[in-house]
């Protein structure tokens, strides 16, 4: 029994060493092993699916699986580096190993010296049948005073269906995201010229925030009685001051998914807001957001 206990401690120990080594490798945006990935996210390394388990979830036998570890290895020869995996808890025991996941892939040829923005791929998919493959690309900025990384617009999302999966399709898709990339930039220089005068602030802040609050009885009238604006404009880091429309989007994004603004609770007392950690949440919000800012281009 007491050895049990010390073997059961000791793996425990070498797991949150995993984690631990696996997590300074996301943080510094380091190309991610597959065994790093299967670690995180296990349900991205599933290779089969019988019958059987058609039947369970309630597919097709016909149905053609395709293991996202697949895709993965297809877009690291396409020279994007899986640098983060996530998958969601299973909202019931029988989707458990085959729910939702995203993984995040990066290449290297756009992080060049003085680049302060960046393009990622997201990769998310199930095998219960409920979402085909869906690549989604973004623009991301790297805040160079403490190195993180702020996600700051989606420019695409396309959908890839199991059945007749390939390398050739994976290959156009991403080719297709990567044409892209230079008049997306240039539409991210378009808003940097872009000032705000306050009221337009106000605005912005308003017509953000019912991208989160998105109940009927919440409109552009009565939003700013239940959250707080001023938090969601508050600049945290030198480089998101001024009126400028580039910063302002920049300081309200990171508000609004971080969680960083107080709202009016149904006690009716303010409480801080939770941050966004449901990536498919994210990534509708986000995309919102970029088309609320590129309205003011």
């Amino acid at each position: 029994m007491a050895n049990q206990i010390i073997n059961d401690k000791i793996e425990i120990q070498r797991q949150q060493a995993v984690q631990n080594t696996i997590d300074a490798k996301v943080e510094a945006h380091q190309a991610l092993t597959d065994s790093d990935i299967e670690f995180i996210c296990p349900v991205a390394f599933k290779q089969t699916l019988s019958d059987k388990e058609k039947a369970n979830l309630g597919l097709s036998k016909h149905y053609s699986f395709v293991p996202t570890s697949k895709v993965i290895n297809d877009l690291r020869t396409l020279g994007w580096n899986p640098v983060d995996a996530v998958q969601v808890k299973a909202r019931k025991k029988e989707t458990n190993g085959y729910q939702k996941h995203m993984v995040t892939f990066e290449n290297d040829s756009y992080k060049t010296e003085g680049a302060t923005e960046y393009p990622q791929l997201l990769l998310t998919n199930s095998h219960d049948g409920g979402n085909a493959f869906t690549l989604s690309a973004g623009i991301f900025r790297l805040v160079c005073s403490n190195g993180l990384v702020i996600k700051t617009e989606d420019y695409g999302t396309s959908r890839l269906v199991h059945k007749g999966y390939s390398f050739t399709a994976i290959q156009d898709l991403v080719n297709d995201f990567v044409a892209t990339i230079d008049e997306t930039l240039v539409r991210i220089t378009d808003m940097k010229k872009v000032e705000l005068n306050r009221e337009q602030q106000m605005e912005f802040a308003k017509l953000a925030a019912l991208l989160r609050f998105t109940e009927k009885s919440y409109n552009e009238e009565n939003i700013d009685k239940v959250v707080d604006l001023d938090d969601l404009l508050n600049a945290e880091r030198a480089e998101d001051a001024g009126n400028g429309l580039w910063e302002v989007y920049n300081r309200v994004q990171e508000s609004l998914v971080q969680g960083k603004y107080q709202y009016l609770g149904g006690n009716k007392k303010f409480r801080k807001a939770r941050p966004i950690k449901n990536f498919k949440q994210s990534i509708h919000v986000n995309q919102k957001l970029s088309e609320l800012a590129f309205a003011y281009v």
